[in-house]
């Protein structure tokens, strides 16, 4: 892999990253009963994300031939556009809640100097609890239903941010423009960034369906509707460990996290969090 000047550790969307000889490693921050574990709507799916988007970032070069088992692949690829080779490092999931690249069978190990902050135990373990209600194959939302075929053929465009250009950027993409013509195939990527127009702090009450499980143990969800520096404009859901009130005007930057369960699967997508340099 290729060399970056690392001395720290790095706060990079909600994770902290590490780097030690040819290895890099991504943590979640938080912990209950001194483990390590996950925020509330992450995985190792979403911490793999911003490593592999981190190192792209940074210009780092780098090869990777297996991806673990654990880690949801085709999610991984069309978020960051990686493909697997022959030779190559290894992303693999550690027994705590971090996810390391590396050329050897040896991970980081030393994690006493990675920060960390308390998650409230019990509300950590009503969140586990909610999420494997909500995946269970015999839940199902009785609201807006979202197929999977849907879902699939428009995973790349909301995890990327990528837009149509009809004259004017259209995003989300839809398949025809306001006079019936069919718009051609979303291609040009948005700013990982934007600015809130407004917010609103949905109740555990009016909170969607599918969010009817989790809403009531988050005590609500919080929304913000931002615009894009190239115009389209948007609805986003904020992520749900961070508990910082939005203001009008603020920065966010866009992260891979789960929004939901359907049909036994986790369904994922761009959340927003409040964004500093």
């Amino acid at each position: 892999m290729g060399e970056i000047e690392m001395n720290d550790v790095i706060n990079f969307q909600g994770y902290f990253i590490s780097h030690e000889a040819d290895s890099f490693a991504i943590y979640s921050p938080y912990i209950v009963d001194e483990l390590r574990v996950f925020g509330h709507d992450s995985d190792y799916t979403t911490i793999a994300i911003s490593l592999i988007r981190y190192l792209i970032n940074n210009k780092v070069d780098f090869l990777i031939k297996q991806v673990d088992e654990q880690i949801n692949f085709d999610v991984l690829q069309t978020a960051t556009g990686i493909e697997l080779v022959e030779h190559g490092s290894i992303l693999r999931c550690n027994d705590d809640a971090s996810v390391a690249l590396s050329n050897g069978e040896n991970s980081i190990n030393n994690i006493t100097s990675i920060p960390s902050k308390s998650l409230d135990q019990r509300l950590y373990h009503s969140v586990k609890d909610a999420w494997q209600t909500e995946l269970d194959i015999r839940n199902i939302s009785q609201g807006a239903y979202v197929s999977k075929q849907q879902y699939d053929e428009s995973l790349s465009a909301r995890l990327s941010l990528v837009a149509q250009n009809d004259g004017i950027l259209i995003w989300p993409p839809r398949q025809m423009n306001n006079d019936g013509i069919t718009l051609s195939k979303a291609s040009t990527n948005l700013s990982p960034t934007a600015s809130v127009m407004t917010w609103t702090k949905l109740s555990a009450a009016g909170a969607p369906s599918e969010f009817s499980i989790r809403a009531p143990v988050l005590g609500g969800l919080t929304t913000v509707m931002v615009e894009f520096s190239e115009g389209p404009k948007g609805v986003f859901l904020m992520v749900d460990d961070e508990d910082i009130r939005p203001n009008i005007g603020d920065s966010v930057e866009f992260v891979v996290r789960m929004l939901y369960g359907q049909e036994g699967i986790i369904r994922y997508g761009a959340k927003a969090r409040i964004h500093s340099d």
